[in-house]
């Protein structure tokens, strides 16, 4: 590979970098200037920090200082925030610092290869264009997640196995399956399909090592999980997730009837799909020379699609999106398909099949990337007017206190309360009763009773409670990620109700002038 080739796809590459963080700070600045302050688009950004900010500094893996929970699925990424705020301290911006350097080490790596590939330099751009659109960028960097890095791990490994014909070093496969498998448990997918690609080649301890690999951080926090009382699995993956969730549906039957519900209301989750399937159109040398890319590619979606979730902001598909793209315009250079701009629209208008698939790439998860990007900005300011608005209140007068709530990220990263996690992600308990088919108001009012809780922050009629006194709610406006847009506060004894009272009268004054107060009707 010509070193002037490759400094001049890494220009690319900045260019793209810099687009990126300009297309995206418009919204961070959008919100800035109605809110004055820093925020994340999701709650779930606050619950990864919390979890970082008790293992760096309380020595916990959990929700809160106080006791474990298997919360989020993504003990890399865990663990890799706790290292930064041992090192730099705790602060809100430090997700978003991470996020960045993963964007431009996932650009620098897709130029590399592009470079390697021998892509003329339009078509990097529209590589990493591509990529930039498809996942889409802007909003994984208003949440601040691990997507980004999950998706260069993705990338590597596919990299590491389908590009080099001979196996690669032992400690190189361990740790690029501990790296995969620990991002997120999707990595599995993509993980497992490579263990076959490595003993299809009959390299069998590669394989094996691989595996290995992966198995260390799920079985680590898993063995770890259950001795805790907890379960294997992360609560997030157990009570979310599709495939491991079949008392959603109820049925095998309404399981799979699952699928055509999140096809339309999903299109661009079989988008990819499609398009990778279709690859078969191309010509003959570039399918035979991309045939493990797209057809691991092509299974991994598949078995994303059957077994995880869409939606929610389009953050849990942004890998998938970014491979299948990958791996489309891959295909398409390197068969002769774009050799030219003026080339790619001839052959086009020679092709109806090819036509077909770009309009589907394109179009299809188009409305899904201008809807994330557009409401991107008023998602900040949806968490920062509920979620942060309730962290603050709750560590002001209950900092120490025995609080229940649906949405806990937000107060278990500002508050230091022994907070109870009514949806059951990070209270054992109630994990339990919605597992076991138990989350009715009689056994959900005995649990927290049994907790010691003084009040709760919830949303919804299922929340509301024959022994909970409703004391005030907040409602938000132009609610875009907010499960509801009203919250309620709760009391759950008559000592608590007085104070709980007192407390929110004196707090309304520092609300956003935006939030609206609905105190409780008395009877």
């Amino acid at each position: 590979m010509p070193l002037k080739s490759t400094k001049s796809h890494y220009r690319i590459a900045f260019a793209a970098f810099l687009f990126s963080l300009l297309a995206t700070s418009f919204g961070f600045f959008s919100a800035w200037l109605e809110i004055g302050q820093f925020c994340y688009a999701l709650d779930d950004s606050f619950i990864m920090m919390a979890i970082s900010k008790n293992i760096a500094f309380h020595h916990v893996w959990g929700l809160t200082q106080y006791h474990f929970s298997s919360t989020a699925s993504s003990p890399l990424f865990a663990v890799l925030l706790a290292g930064a705020d041992l090192i730099f301290g705790d602060h809100i911006w430090m997700p978003l610092v991470i996020n960045i350097f993963a964007l431009g080490g996932l650009y620098f790596f897709v130029a590399w290869l592009c470079a390697k590939w021998n892509f003329k330099l339009w078509q990097t751009w529209w590589m990493l264009l591509g990529l930039f659109f498809f996942m889409p960028v802007p909003v994984l960097l208003y949440g601040s997640m691990e997507h980004i890095l999950h998706t260069l791990i993705a990338l590597f490994c596919l990299y590491l196995v389908l590009e080099n014909e001979k196996p690669a070093p032992i400690w190189k496969l361990l740790l690029a399956g501990a790296l995969l498998a620990g991002i997120r448990y999707e990595g599995l997918f993509e993980g497992g399909l490579l263990v076959l690609v490595l003993w299809s080649r009959k390299q069998w301890l590669s394989g094996v090592f691989f595996g290995v690999g992966m198995a260390i951080p799920v079985a680590s926090l898993g063995i770890y999980s259950m001795a805790q009382g907890w379960f294997f699995l992360p609560n997030s993956l157990v009570l979310k997730a599709y495939g491991m969730n079949i008392q959603e549906t109820k049925t095998i039957v309404g399981f799979i009837l699952s699928w055509i519900s999140k096809a339309a209301n999903y299109p661009h989750a079989i988008a990819s799909i499609i398009v990778l399937a279709l690859i078969r159109e191309l010509p003959e040398s570039a399918r035979n020379h991309n045939k493990l890319w797209t057809g691991v590619v092509l299974l991994a979606s598949v078995l994303h699609f059957v077994l995880a979730r869409y939606g929610h902001v389009y953050r849990y598909e942004a890998y998938v999106m970014a491979l299948g793209w990958l791996a489309y315009w891959k295909t398409c250079v390197q068969g002769g398909f774009v050799n030219s701009q003026a080339e790619l629209w001839r052959n086009l208008r020679q092709s109806p099949v090819q036509a077909i698939i770009v309009i589907a790439l394109v179009f299809s998860p188009l409305y899904r990337s201008v809807e994330s990007y557009a409401v991107g900005a008023k998602a900040i300011v949806n968490i920062y007017e509920q979620q942060v608005q309730t962290a603050r209140f709750v560590q002001k007068y209950f900092d120490k206190a025995v609080i229940g709530a649906l949405d806990v990220g937000a107060i278990a990263y500002y508050s230091d309360c022994k907070l109870q996690d009514l949806w059951g992600l990070g209270t054992m308990d109630f994990a339990q009763l919605k597992l076991k088919n138990q989350y009715k108001p009689a056994e959900i009012d005995s649990v927290s009773q049994r907790l010691g809780m003084e009040l709760a922050i919830v949303y919804g009629r299922p929340m509301n409670r024959p022994g909970w006194q409703k004391v005030e709610s907040w409602a938000i406006r132009e609610n875009m990620v907010c499960a509801q847009d009203t919250v309620d506060f709760y009391a759950l004894n008559p000592d608590a109700h007085s104070r709980l009272k007192q407390h929110l009268i004196a707090f309304r004054d520092s609300l956003p002038k935006s939030v609206i107060v609905i105190p409780a009707q008395t009877k």
